[in-house]
């Protein structure tokens, strides 16, 4: 990461890098919910995202924290076009 990088930036690195440290257990017992991170620490589970940001906004205020749904991660795509002379 850059050093010129914000602290919100920097703060969501390590809230992005808190939920794959423990994406495998969120997708066994939450898949589907919303989970809210807040300076590398999984916060809680919710049933909505609603519920998520407004249990972040209420502890946090306006400072960053990560609410994200676990869900598995989108397969990665190749897209490949080949073309022939004729």
């Amino acid at each position: 990461m850059p050093p010129e990088a914000s602290a919100p930036v920097r703060a969501l690195v390590s809230e992005q890098a808190c939920y794959r440290r423990h994406e495998a257990d969120l997708l066994r017992t939450a898949a589907g919910k919303f989970v809210l991170i807040r300076g590398g620490d999984v916060v809680g589970v919710y049933d909505s995202e609603k519920e998520a940001l407004r249990c972040g906004f209420t502890s946090f205020g306006l400072a960053p924290f990560l609410v994200r749904e676990v869900r598995p991660p989108e397969p990665r795509l190749v897209l490949v076009s080949v073309r022939t002379r004729s």
